[in-house]
């Protein structure tokens, strides 16, 4: 039985997840799968240091590695030597920047559009 205050149950949130396709020709067949409804705080922090406007390589670095470690689940990438990529900060953070920064902005405009649970760039 779920604790109700003063007769009203509880809201309980659902986090959402996103599934990211790249529609561009060089990023055909990548899908990546992270945590949408991630918190506020982790939302803001993450915005302040991939978008301000003077970022410097520390702030870059910790807003991927961020990324990384604590919305990224899952992708189906491997480098050109075979390496199987983690999804993780290790494994964001070996990405070309092009790549890296195309997931962290499909991902931006998944966070803040409401409805769908998946989106493609």
């Amino acid at each position: 039985m779920v604790a109700t205050k003063n007769g009203v149950r509880p809201y309980t949130i659902q986090r959402r997840r996103v599934v990211l396709i790249f529609s561009q020709p060089e990023y055909e067949g990548i899908r990546i799968e992270a945590r949408l409804d991630v918190d506020l705080r982790t939302f803001l922090d993450l915005q302040q240091l991939a978008g301000a406007s003077d970022a410097d390589s520390e702030s870059l670095r910790a807003a991927f590695t961020m990324f990384g470690d604590e919305i990224l689940d899952t992708w189906n990438l491997q480098d050109d030597d075979g390496t199987v990529l983690t999804p993780d900060a290790e494994g964001f953070l070996s990405l070309p920047p092009s790549l890296g920064t195309a997931i962290l902005g499909a991902w931006s405009e998944a966070a803040t559009t409401a409805g769908e649970a998946s989106a493609s760039e």
